[in-house]
């Protein structure tokens, strides 16, 4: 017999948005500019950070808030007001990136860890 989950909201937002694959919503031509692709992955990075957040804040996953703001927005504050402009300060914002897509793999790995099964007590069960 299958395992029933608890619905939940919120976790099947950020299921939904983490595991969304770019090459479902961007037509084949635009494969063939590759600065396109990035500039629509930023830009749904961009669009869909704050919904993740808040459903987070939602699940109550404060670790998970807290270790966001410390790998990708304390790098991404450090190199804005600690670098000099520089022909490197591209490089120093890239870093955030890379850490934001490892933390959303990561993240999209542990969300099937969080749902809750019913246990349903059915006559002749171990749990009678």
């Amino acid at each position: 017999m299958p395992l029933l989950y608890k619905r939940n909201h919120h976790l099947e937002r950020l299921d939904k948005i983490l595991n969304y694959g770019i090459d479902d919503a961007v037509p084949a031509p635009f494969y063939f500019v590759p600065d396109s692709v990035g500039s629509i992955g930023i830009l749904v990075a961009i669009v869909s950070t704050p919904v993740i957040l808040w459903s987070l804040f939602r699940l109550k996953r404060y670790g998970w808030l807290l270790s966001f703001f410390l790998f990708i927005m304390l790098p991404y504050i450090a190199t804005y007001y600690f670098i000099p402009n520089s022909s490197w300060n591209f490089v120093f914002v890239i870093i955030p990136l890379a850490f934001l897509s490892v933390y959303y793999f990561i993240l999209r790995l542990t969300i099937p860890n969080w749902k809750e099964p019913i246990f349903i007590n059915k006559p002749g069960s171990d749990f009678e």
